[in-house]
């Protein structure tokens, strides 16, 4: 029998082997980590991050606010104090303020899906919403990734769901009830670090990573009193930035405790949506990325040989020669597509498990049948409806060079 690191590309192998140490010492303790997460998970009734972990989360958020409210109460009576020097550093203060604001992303524009562009696709977000408990997004767009995300986005804090084309086309019906389970899952699954709170806590963490940082390198050294000046400012930076470095790993820390475990129930509420099948359906087409976009790059290249600018007609010919290209896609692949997921394990910085992993919990867990049925013909009726942005990004996708 072959070894099934046979079934694994030789480049990843290679990729591999020219790490450091360091960097497969904190892969295997991420596996480690996330196999003990899984396995545990699979015994456990409720998925839902522990109270302690969430605690810790909204702290973080709390303090990093906190520091930037202190310099803004600090900037504030300092210029009121009267006293002219005070006033440079009131003005160094709203400067730093001004830098490490929380940012609540943008409010999504005029390009972006509302209810009333696609009333039957957002009927279908109503009955997930409804089927997990979760706000229906105000908004939707597509782009060219494969993939799919949620996010709360603006001052008023509004549900937005963007859907990636090539993900989207290759699902059927049941698959893209599970991936849209899972998405709105996001919105109730208790992962405080994706909060307003937490997430704009730690935008705001990195830019004081940037202020803190104890470097000149590059820069000329005057003489005298300002050369020492700035030959003393990393030292004098190095204890903040040591801080700041610090709490970013207390970040690494709640998205392992935190973030992993919320996916993981988000799989759950997409098993729960769609059934466990379509849920464990999904995850198996996600081993599909390599095999479409190999596929979207070789339609690409093609395209500019006639050279000629793309349609909407080109772009709609592209996604029916994908979803007619999936199913000729061998076993094998997927095999070692899952094969590679293992392999790779769990990565310390990031928020998702490891696909190998997720399929193992889902299959681990009492089976769900589906909560939201949604007809073929309804399909068809969506697709119609989104036909021009979808159309829309693969007529982009063929002319980006």
């Amino acid at each position: 029998m072959a070894n099934d690191h046979d079934l694994i590309a030789k480049d990843e192998q290679q990729k591999s082997a020219a790490q450091t140490k360091r960097v497969q010492r904190k892969r295997k303790t991420a596996r480690r980590r996330g196999e003990a997460l899984q396995e545990r998970l699979v015994q456990s009734g409720d998925l839902r991050p522990g109270g302690a972990a969430r605690l810790a989360a909204v702290s973080f958020g709390l303090a990093i606010h906190a520091l930037t409210l202190v310099i803004l109460v600090g900037a504030v009576a300092a210029l009121l104090s009267g006293l002219w020097p005070l006033d440079i550093l009131a003005l160094l203060g709203f400067g730093i303020v001004w830098v490490v604001r929380p940012r609540f992303g943008k409010r999504p524009g005029a390009d972006w899906i509302k209810r009333a562009k696609a009333p039957k696709l957002f009927a279908i977000l109503d009955r997930v919403g409804e089927a997990t408990g979760a706000a229906v997004p105000k908004y939707v767009t597509f782009d060219a990734g494969f993939n799919a995300g949620t996010a709360r986005r603006g001052i008023r804090h509004e549900p937005v769901l963007t859907l990636g084309v090539p993900l989207w086309q290759i699902l059927d019906g049941d698959e893209r009830l599970a991936l849209l389970g899972h998405e709105l899952g996001h919105q109730v699954n208790g992962d405080t670090t994706q909060g307003v709170l937490v997430a704009s806590a730690y935008r705001s963490l990195q830019e004081w990573r940037v202020l803190f940082y104890p470097s000149t390198h590059g820069r000329p050294v005057p003489r005298g009193e300002a050369g020492l000046a700035q030959l003393l400012l990393p030292v004098i930076l190095l204890p903040f930035y040591l801080l700041m470095t610090g709490l970013q790993r207390f970040y690494g820390w709640l998205q392992i405790h935190v973030s992993l475990r919320a996916e993981f129930l988000a799989d759950d509420i997409a098993a729960q949506t769609a059934s466990t099948k379509a849920a464990l359906a999904l995850l198996r087409k996600l081993d599909a990325r390599m095999s479409v976009e190999a596929y979207v790059t070789r339609a690409r290249s093609a395209h500019t040989t006639i050279r000629k600018a793309a349609s909407l007609e080109d772009a709609m010919e592209m996604w029916i020669g994908l979803q007619d290209y999936i199913p000729t896609i061998p076993e094998h692949e997927y095999i070692r597509a899952a094969r590679v997921s293992e392999f790779r394990g769990t990565q310390i910085d990031s928020s998702h498990p490891a696909d190998y992993l997720r399929a193992r919990l889902l299959k681990g867990r009492p089976p769900r049948t589906a909560a939201v049925t949604v007809s073929e013909d309804e399909w068809l009726s969506v697709d119609l409806e989104l036909a021009p942005h979808v159309a829309g990004v693969g007529r982009a996708m063929l002319m980006r060079r």
